[in-house]
């Protein structure tokens, strides 16, 4: 009975996943989902002891969670050919909410399996926090139990300790494996779900070891092949006071659609942790080479004037699902820029040049100075060239440029900027800060656009 409904939900879930190409942010959530639940469906129809509501709902919610800090692993694994986890953007973002959640709920663990005694009786309660504390049996659960509330809190405020980011990621990743393996080791030698024999303890210990094994590739097996299809760096220039032109040249069969990003590592070999994700600024028509605007934020950015044309490049990508092979049924096309986020954008509207788009086009960008605005040449040549293309610039801070609007892109500065298209129709493209991203994406349901045609990358993983 239980390997024929096995088998049944196994070739639901194949057909199922075959229907998408390109999976979107529904059918993603679809997916997560379907991946939790399915192992408490399986484990439901084990003869458990009936324990009450209570008991089976925290079950129910354990499971789930332990589950769910399994797939943080694919989630952050940057799996380009796996479609439930090529939508790395969306992964990410997904990664922290869900590891907040995690951290939270597992935090409450003790107490919530302790509250019932508290019903009891105080002293029931007061001799279990002891026996719990001093049980030998519970030991990995307790050191599993202090790391984890240490090590989210040492990702929620990552920015508060003086670590580089490679450090950091190698110790974040460190800190999980250790608390996933000493999580499931409770869970088989402890937990209800674990005591059902020997296959089901090598059906959880089978799980962990698939989860860590996402790890293993992208610190083994995946720089091994950055390392035999290296990029070479082209050149490196300063576009104004701290944002930086890069351009390297591929030196094998590399694709990508306007809009994507990449990882790159200048270091000097592939296994280094020290990945940064980039907007590409060009299109693909410019291939072998790639083009990025950097800007200077951070300890990695601000070294980029030693970098030296002719050195190693490795890249791992493209990824990013904001282009704009889904557009084709949209009366106008909408870009914005916040700051830095002209990257991708301007690769968008590049490509939309060279195919001669004759519909609307409105570019929205913002910096905190004018002196900070880039490609400006270039975009009033696309207004004199394209057939229906304008651009509105925004500066926090007053400047001496005539064609600007003075604050943020807020809601009334985007109905200035598009009195003359039909917003309701419009694919609308956003790029910049998660800060920026937000407050857009607020003011934009002001207007009659879909959710489903509005596309947004924030710059921050």
């Amino acid at each position: 009975m239980t390997s024929m409904l096995a088998s049944r939900i196994l070739a639901s879930w194949s057909q199922f996943i075959k229907q998408k190409a390109y999976p979107t942010q529904g059918w993603l959530i679809l997916q997560i989902c379907f991946l939790v639940v399915i192992p408490y469906v399986f484990l439901a129809i084990l003869p458990m002891d009936n324990k009450g509501l209570y008991v089976g709902i925290l079950s129910f919610l354990n499971l789930i969670m332990m589950v769910s800090m399994m797939l943080q692993f694919p989630l952050a694994a940057r799996l380009k050919r796996a479609k439930l986890f090529s939508r790395i953007d969306w992964n990410m973002q997904q990664h922290k909410r869900m590891g907040k959640w995690i951290g939270a709920f597992f935090f409450l663990h003790p107490a919530l399996i302790l509250l019932p005694k508290w019903f009891l009786s105080g002293a029931d309660l007061s001799l279990s926090i002891i026996e719990s504390i001093t049980a030998p049996r519970l030991l990995t659960g307790i050191i599993a139990w202090v790391l984890l509330a240490a090590w989210v809190l040492f990702s929620i405020y990552k920015n508060k300790f003086p670590l580089s980011y490679a450090k950091w990621k190698l110790l974040h990743t460190a800190g999980f494996m250790a608390i996933l393996i000493l999580a499931t080791w409770h869970i088989t030698q402890v937990g209800s779900h674990g005591q059902f024999g020997p296959h089901i303890n090598q059906a959880w210990w089978l799980a962990c070891g698939l989860s860590l094994a996402f790890t293993v590739y992208g610190y083994t097996l995946k720089p091994r092949h950055l390392s035999k299809h290296a990029f070479t760096l082209v050149s490196r220039e300063k576009a104004n006071f701290n944002d930086w032109l890069i351009t390297i040249r591929a030196q094998s069969d590399f694709t990508f659609q306007a809009g994507q990003f990449v990882w790159l590592s200048t270091q000097k070999d592939a296994y280094r942790l020290d990945y940064h994700p980039f907007s590409i600024a060009s299109t693909p028509r410019s291939l072998p080479e790639l083009s990025f605007v950097v800007r200077e934020l951070g300890d990695y950015t601000r070294s980029l004037d030693q970098l030296q044309p002719g050195q190693a490049v490795f890249v791992d990508g493209p990824y990013g699902n904001m282009t704009l092979a889904t557009n084709d049924t949209s009366n106008a096309i909408i870009l914005i820029a916040s700051g830095i986020g002209i990257a991708p954008i301007i690769g968008l509207l590049r490509t939309l040049a060279e195919s001669n788009e004759p519909r609307p086009v409105r570019l929205i960008y913002s910096n905190r100075t004018f002196s900070q605005m880039l490609f400006c040449d270039e975009l009033a040549h696309f207004e004199q060239n394209m057939e229906d293309f304008k651009t509105r610039f925004v500066c926090y801070l007053p400047s001496t440029s005539p064609i600007y609007y003075q604050g943020f892109i807020d809601k009334t500065c985007l109905q200035n900027a598009l009195q003359d298209v039909p917003v309701e129709t419009s694919s609308v493209y956003l790029c910049g800060s998660a800060v920026a991203v937000k407050n857009i994406r607020y003011a934009l349901k002001d207007f009659p656009i879909a959710a489903r045609n509005i596309y947004f990358e924030q710059l921050s993983f």
